[in-house]
């Protein structure tokens, strides 16, 4: 599962961090009939590993969102409201040498 952060949203790190917190709990649920993701949150294979990324700018996280949906990845683009701001994403937990392609040029949070 890979989580992505806005770095330039100039935030405290709470608020940040329940950005990817929002995120993930709406991909749990949106992907609890998937047989991956209910594997990978059953921990089966005794791991539940995400993989915490930034993009430096909304030009950059728009591009990646735009990647993931070419590629056809299933994620969730998390939009804080009220302020109507994208502020994270979470993809639906997907094997990392399935993905890890697509996240090129996104640098750790």
């Amino acid at each position: 599962m890979y989580v992505v952060l806005r770095k330039d949203l100039d935030w405290p790190v709470g608020a940040q961090v329940n950005q990817a917190c929002h995120a993930c709990a709406a991909v749990a649920w949106e992907a609890r009939d998937d047989p991956v993701a209910a594997a990978f949150f059953s921990e089966a294979e005794g791991q539940m590993t995400q993989h915490t990324l930034g993009a430096s700018d909304l030009g950059q996280f728009t591009k990646l969102s735009d990647k993931l949906c070419a590629a056809g990845v299933r994620f969730r683009v998390w939009v804080e409201q009220p302020e109507s701001v994208p502020s994270s994403l979470a993809t639906w937990p997907r094997r990392r040498s399935e993905i890890k392609r697509l996240f090129n040029g996104v640098n750790r949070f």
